[in-house]
């Protein structure tokens, strides 16, 4: 009897290092999660849109669901549950099916449904924007836009979101040039685009009013065979890291 072996990138295509990415649903607890993180963060809209820094109500996250279809892939970046988090619900199964009795995997497995197994946390967003118009398909161009929720930043899960999404958009999409944007004042952006492999390739200048002052718009992009070097790399790297454990041992 055969049995067919996957590759472990296959089986975690949607999962990096520490993050599980996963569909955005159009359901209520979404929509707020979207309207916490774009819309009722000042943070954010100033770091990464030109729109004016006013709150919005939560009907206003209506706009990005109307145009997800067009997208290559929009997912929440999620942090997966922890060990304690599947214990302690382990612990809470347990205790009501003693509490009630129940015996039979049927019972406990209906008890289950009532007491979902946690999931996924949302931390932030992650996508890839073809060119607008099917017209500009064939240039196989497309622009990441990422951020991560105010609680969570700093922790290096944006670098990662980005990186997945490269793999994604030049291994399983078969893209030539993956872009973004930045603005000069978004430092922080600025030098993790550049550690992450991308070339500064232009600017627009004083296209940025903040804080009473004008500020450059910086771009960004990565080319297919650039990424391929970069993986190459990385790799040559980390086998010559594991080689030289194995020396010391």
């Amino acid at each position: 009897m055969s049995t067919t072996h996957y590759s472990p990138t296959l089986t975690n295509a949607w999962r990096s290092p520490r993050l599980i990415y996963r569909a955005i649903e159009d359901n209520p607890v979404d929509r707020h999660t979207l309207w916490t993180f774009f819309d009722n963060d000042p943070t954010s809209i100033a770091m990464a849109s030109l729109r004016p820094l006013n709150p919005q109500p939560l009907a206003y996250v209506q706009r990005l669901y109307e145009h997800a279809h067009t997208l290559h892939i929009r997912v929440f970046i999620c942090l997966p549950p922890s060990d304690s988090d599947i214990a302690q619900w382990e612990s809470l199964i347990q205790e009501k099916a003693e509490k009630l009795g129940l015996t039979a995997t049927l019972d406990v497995e209906k008890l289950k449904t009532e007491f979902p197994r946690p999931g996924p946390t949302p931390i932030g967003v992650v996508t890839l924007m073809p060119p607008m118009g099917t017209e500009e398909l064939h240039h196989r161009n497309a622009m990441i836009g990422v951020g991560i929720g105010a609680e969570w930043r700093g922790k290096g899960y944006g670098g990662e979101a980005v990186d997945w999404v490269l793999d994604y958009g030049f291994g399983r999409l078969g893209l030539h040039r993956i872009w973004l944007a930045a603005f000069e004042y978004n430092e922080r952006a600025c030098r993790l685009y550049r550690n992450l492999g991308f070339v500064e390739e232009g600017r627009e200048r004083e296209a940025v009013l903040y804080e009473r002052k004008w500020w450059d718009m910086l771009r960004f992009s990565m080319l297919e065979g650039e990424w391929e070097a970069l993986r190459a790399r990385q790799k040559e790297a980390k086998g010559e890291k594991e080689g030289d454990g194995e020396m010391e041992e």
